[in-house]
């Protein structure tokens, strides 16, 4: 490892510790809900509802398209997004660009519809900006509550995204450091748990998760914090430097081949068909959303973009000539032509999201966020052990406490929250209200209970009550039953829930646990012999 002399690895230990303690517990915030947000296409469809044969866009889906083509202005055919719903819904926004007089910048402007893709029934219908509202987009209030609470912490944009990118910068300064601070770091892999409820004990768990999720961090700090400055810092300034301030054309030049225009009304090929054929290209990988410009126009464009699939990591943007159905060749991710950057672009959001090998690894991504969670909470128990016991320092650790298990109960109960509400309450309000009084009986039980060790036991029952009962909450409101979700092949539903009944199980079972008796301390080591993982 690189050598420090004793005056470095002081300053390492206080840049590694209060960069951790200045932001610790809004870190803590965006990892945990990370952790969560990595399975967001799951828990859509788990809390959906509906229960789809087949994602939307692999049926029959020209004459819907069509039919609501001729609904809406002839202005709002510039641009046409389609997308799957995390049911049978389908989304259909059809839009121009205007000026939007509460941002004075140019927003998407039209009318978008959600639509069973089964019976063809429009079920919403949202027309002015069309961005404005979830409600107007997202079917499940949950996946999108719980994203949001990852993205920007519920805050409004751009303070939410730009808060999380400085959050995303301060991890890879506590990795650094705690890379640096790492004299034996290989060895650090394997390190045992000295037995007793000692600072040496908490200190080796600490070391043991944080050199397994080293890696991990520095790549989710890395693209977390690019995904937050690209839209809030990073575009916005290109557009002003290069484009006079026009993001809609400094989008165009970025991201769309250049289209010589032509007016003339010419119809646009059949949509299925091309579906189709860029299905095939690319392996039989799905289709995730299908973009057209200039809809029944000589010049039309239609892209269909697919996921990953057979061991790719990029995604996949198929481009057709509208009225002819010729196929134009693959877009590149990112610019007019493939380059490097481009493909450096692409893989920001796989190692973000973790979804690049599918379900598998998610589950490690998954795993890898609690770790890092667990890394974050036992770094600050660390700092606070070596604190006196003074009332400031003891009310800071029972903050931590309920930090640490009072964001997990805000979650159940933004769920139970959404589950009861879906019958016939707006779920997009009701949601969110949830997580509030989840946090705020987090917060009582953190002034009630007077005893930490109790406090935490207390913690762990309830949040193995809230698992247990949550897929009762969801059975019960409506939701599919287990056998259903087998013979329509949901798996999606079985898998969350037996997640949580697990989870359950085993937050019951570890809060019966007796607690690990303090060992006699050993005699007090020199300061230079103790190890600075803390």
């Amino acid at each position: 490892m690189i050598p420090l002399s004793q005056p470095q690895l002081k300053r390492m230990t206080a840049i590694h510790g209060w960069s951790a303690i200045f932001l610790g517990f809004l870190l803590y915030a965006v990892v945990i809900t990370g952790a969560v947000a990595v399975f967001a296409p799951e828990i859509g469809r788990w809390s959906a509802g509906s229960a789809r044969e087949k994602p939307a866009l692999e049926g029959e889906i020209d004459p819907l398209i069509r039919a609501l083509a001729a609904q809406v202005d002839p202005e709002f055919h510039e641009d046409i997004g389609i997308w799957n719903g995390e049911g049978r819904d389908l989304f259909v926004a059809f839009h121009t660009h205007r000026m939007n007089p509460e941002t004075d910048e140019m927003s998407d402007f039209g009318a978008i519809f959600r639509v069973d893709s089964e019976t063809g029934e429009v079920l919403a219908r949202h027309d002015g900006f069309i961005w404005e509202e979830p409600a107007n987009y997202e079917q499940s209030a949950l996946r999108s509550f719980l994203v949001d609470l990852h993205v920007q912490l519920y805050l409004p944009r751009p303070w939410g995204l730009i808060l999380t990118g400085v959050l995303g910068l301060m991890m890879m300064a506590a990795v650094v450091t705690g890379f640096l601070m790492h004299k034996h770091l290989v060895r650090d892999l394997f390190v045992a748990e000295r037995p007793g409820n000692r600072l040496v004990s908490v200190r080796d768990r600490h070391v043991l998760a944080s050199s397994w999720s080293l890696p991990f961090a520095f790549v989710l700090a890395f693209t977390g914090s690019f995904f937050s400055f690209a839209g809030t810092v990073g575009f916005p300034m290109l557009a002003y430097v290069a484009f006079d301030g026009d993001q809609e054309a400094m989008s165009e030049a970025l991201f769309e081949a250049p289209v010589p225009e032509d007016t003339r009304p010419v119809p646009t090929a059949s949509l299925d068909a091309i579906l189709a054929d860029s299905t095939a290209r690319v392996g039989g990988a799905p289709a995730d959303f299908l973009g057209m410009h200039h809809f029944g126009r000589a010049d039309a464009r239609v892209t269909v973009w697919h996921r990953p699939d057979n061991g790719e990591m990029l995604w996949t943007a198929n481009e057709y000539d509208g009225p002819r159905r010729v196929f134009l060749g693959a877009l590149p991710v990112f610019g007019t032509a493939p380059s490097v950057g481009g493909t450096i672009y692409g893989w920001m959001r796989p190692l973000h999201f973790g979804d690049f090998a599918g379900f598998f690894s998610q589950v490690i991504w998954g795993a890898l966020g609690v770790a890092m969670c667990f890394v974050i909470l036992s770094g600050i128990r660390l700092w606070l052990r070596k604190k006196p016991e003074t009332p400031l320092w003891l009310g800071f650790g029972r903050a931590t406490q309920v930090v640490g298990y009072g964001l997990p109960i805000g979650m159940l109960a933004s769920a139970y929250a959404f589950f009861v509400a879906r019958p016939a309450l707006d779920t997009f309000l009701w949601t969110p209200l949830g997580f509030v009084v989840g946090a705020a009986a987090a917060i009582w039980i953190g002034l009630a209970v007077r005893d930490i060790d109790r406090l935490g036991k207390a913690y762990q029952r309830l949040l193995a009550v809230l698992c247990l009962l949550l897929p009762v909450a969801r059975l019960a409101t409506g939701g599919m039953t287990w056998a259903e979700a087998l013979m329509r092949g949901q798996m999606d539903v079985l898998t969350v829930d037996l997640s949580l009944l697990v989870a359950g199980v085993v937050l019951w079972l570890f809060a019966r646990r007796a607690p690990a008796p303090a060992a006699a301390a050993p005699k007090r080591a020199p300061r230079a012999s103790m190890e600075p993982a803390e």
